[in-house]
């Protein structure tokens, strides 16, 4: 019958002060308990690990490289992709396998197929 807490959100000077100063890249804020993903400045987006309902491993292959991403699926639909390229990805990965587990095997999740996306859930919300 009460209300639902909101999740917790870093202080407003803080979250100004990291899309000034922050380099781009993707990182855990232990703090808020959120991703934090900054793709310029002024364009960081953090989001709180409570709304990750399940998360995929998706590679694409091109004549270039291989470049595999993690989609974090949200409540509600959104998804946030982050790519094994950003800076802080490792990290990132190595900062959440307590929290998800499973997440650390990104890349043996990814099966090779030459030129073609590929998926594979890593963490489904129903293994919580």
């Amino acid at each position: 019958m009460g209300n639902p807490v909101p999740p917790a959100r870093r202080p407003l000077l803080r979250r100004l002060r990291e899309r000034l100063t922050t380099p781009v890249g993707v990182r855990f804020d232990r703090e808020s308990d959120a991703i934090l993903r900054c793709t310029a400045r002024f364009q960081c987006r953090d989001v709180p690990l409570d709304r990750i309902v399940r998360i995929e491993a998706g590679n694409r292959d091109n004549v270039e490289h291989e470049r595999v991403f993690l989609f974090f699926h949200l409540a509600g639909g959104d998804t946030l992709v982050v790519s094994e390229l950003e800076p802080g990805f490792a990290r990132l990965v190595a900062d959440l396998q307590m929290r998800f587990p499973g997440i650390e095997t990104w890349q043996r999740a990814v099966p090779p197929v030459a030129f073609q996306l590929t998926s594979v859930d890593l963490w489904p919300a129903s293994d919580r």
